[in-house]
């Protein structure tokens, strides 16, 4: 008999997941990518108390949430593969490539900004995403398991 995931199970491994990976990309772009992309952007990132405002935090936080929304979702619902967190590494590149590789690319390609360090912050919003998705994954397990 397959048992159902209930909103509640998935709106709380959500928000855990989503939590964990929105501080681990702050994490990340505070002590990793902003000492060492900032110099290589040449002048294309905000500094000072341009990039610390209350509302780009907010806007940067809003605009990482879908991403996790989208992977959790396919997650519950790819019928394959059957272990729940190799699904959740498909779901995660299915969402992470197109959003973060393809457009870093694009807007490098588009604007006079270098391509190395928006790969740099592609890797990291998409192991961000990654890592939320299977810990979203983990609160879910037994009933993934068990569709």
């Amino acid at each position: 008999m397959a048992v159902k995931l209930r909103w509640p199970r998935i709106l709380l491994a959500t928000i855990i997941g989503f939590l964990i990976a929105s501080n681990l990309n702050w994490a990340i772009a505070a002590f990793v990518l902003n000492p060492w992309a900032t110099p290589l952007f040449d002048g294309f990132m905000r500094m000072g108390d341009d990039g610390a405002s209350g509302i780009n935090i907010t806007k940067m936080t809003l605009g990482f949430l879908p991403h996790l929304l989208v992977s959790v979702s396919l997650l519950i619902v790819l019928p394959q593969p059957s272990s729940w967190p190799v699904r959740a590494i498909v779901a995660t590149l299915l969402v992470c490539v197109p959003a973060f590789y393809a457009t870093y690319t694009f807007l490098s390609g588009w604007g006079n900004v270098n391509w190395v360090p928006l790969m740099g912050a592609a890797t990291a919003d998409t192991l961000c995403i990654g890592i939320g998705t299977l810990v979203s994954g983990f609160f879910m397990r037994h009933q993934l398991s068990q569709r």
